[in-house]
């Protein structure tokens, strides 16, 4: 089973991590595209004893291990496609997902993680990093209540909030930005949201007809069980059921040319 090992920047004690391909029991686990989602799934996913809980890391190291998952699944490339708001026309928006990690990793203002789970500027001004558990803890308020309250358990008094929000966005960014696209047809420019956490995991939600389709074309194949079947890596299982539609495909073609 293949691993991707990431590097963890705004742990208390920063480390290089070791994340697992998922198997098929991990993927139907998905339940939707939130927060608590996105850590129940890295909490599957993360090797070792030393890992540490996802519950317990920063959105922008939980985002660059969603980012080796979408490498492992579905490569480093994204396309999604839009419809043109001026003359209907569908058009791709395409990216390298690591091409806008390195962008928003090149940081050149006065702010900068410590390696103790802080970000800290010049001057000794220091803001703890939130974590997913404090994340959780204020989802329920209103989004302005909601970056108060985060603040506040970042270390920021009132009269700092404004600060620690730009020194978060500066020195532990995640990949939550708008994205520009021009329409092929009519040359309208466009912006568009992307938030890899939603999208990483609405793509799961999106597959799941398919990874029906391929548990039951290898239990009707191999008569295989669902336990097992659910057990396979993710690539192994997708190798496994192409090969057979490819077979099937040509004994159809070969009784075809028979009659």
């Amino acid at each position: 089973m293949r691993t991707e090992r990431v590097t963890l920047r705004h742990a208390a004690a920063p480390a290089v991590v070791a994340l697992r391909e998922p198997t098929g029991r991990d993927e139907i686990a998905v339940d939707g595209v939130d927060t608590r989602s996105a850590v129940a799934l890295l909490d599957r996913l993360l090797r070792g004893a030393a890992a540490p809980s996802a519950m317990q890391l920063a959105a922008a190291d939980r985002d660059a291990l969603l980012a080796a998952l979408h490498r492992q699944c579905w490569g480093d490339r994204i396309v999604t496609t839009l419809t043109c708001v001026a003359c209907t026309s569908p058009f791709n928006l395409s990216f390298e997902l690591s091409a806008v990690q390195r962008h928003l990793a090149a940081n050149d203002s006065c702010w900068h993680a410590d390696g103790d789970g802080r970000v800290v500027d010049g001057d000794g001004a220091s803001f703890k990093v939130p974590r997913a558990g404090d994340e959780l803890a204020v989802v329920a308020n209103s989004p302005r209540q909601a970056a108060v309250q985060l603040a506040l358990l970042c270390g920021a008094g009132p009269p700092d909030i404004e600060k620690a929000s730009t020194a978060l966005e500066q020195a532990a960014p995640i990949v939550d930005l708008d994205l520009t696209g021009t329409c092929v047809e009519c040359g309208h420019e466009h912006s568009a949201h992307f938030d890899l956490q939603s999208f990483l995991l609405q793509r799961l939600l999106n597959e799941r007809e398919g990874l029906l389709a391929e548990i039951h074309t290898l239990a009707s194949a191999y008569g295989w069980s669902l336990r097992d079947i659910l057990s396979l890596a993710r690539s192994t299982r997708r190798s496994l059921a192409s090969s057979i539609a490819e077979a099937q495909a040509r004994s159809a073609l070969r009784r075809e040319a028979r009659r």
